[in-house]
């Protein structure tokens, strides 16, 4: 087998398994083969785990953001309402507070 054959072998191993598909048409056989794809798919697991958790800060960060800008607005709008109420004159400035 040539190298260029055990790369695309082990690439093809690579993905199967971090994908956890796993067609099993190649597998480990000996111990230190078990031993080290055991080792491959617990990095594996910790990789997409980072990835999960930077990806569910992005979303947490950008709702929060979004839900200030919303309740801002709200209050704004609302206060404009009350303005109005009031005949134009101008409310309290403790309410604003």
């Amino acid at each position: 087998m040539s190298d260029t054959d055990r790369l695309v072998i082990s690439w093809y191993y690579s993905m199967t398994t971090l994908t956890t598909v796993g067609y099993g048409d190649y597998y480990p056989v000996s111990n230190i083969e078990i031993i080290v794809a055991v080792i491959y798919m617990l990095c594996g697991v910790v990789f997409f785990s980072y990835i999960m958790s930077s990806v569910i800060e992005i979303i947490n960060n950008n709702q929060k953001k979004m839900s200030l800008e919303d309740k801002s607005e709200g209050l704004r709008n609302w206060l404009t309402l009350l303005s109005r109420f009031q005949n134009q004159r101008p409310l309290p400035l403790s309410l604003y507070e």
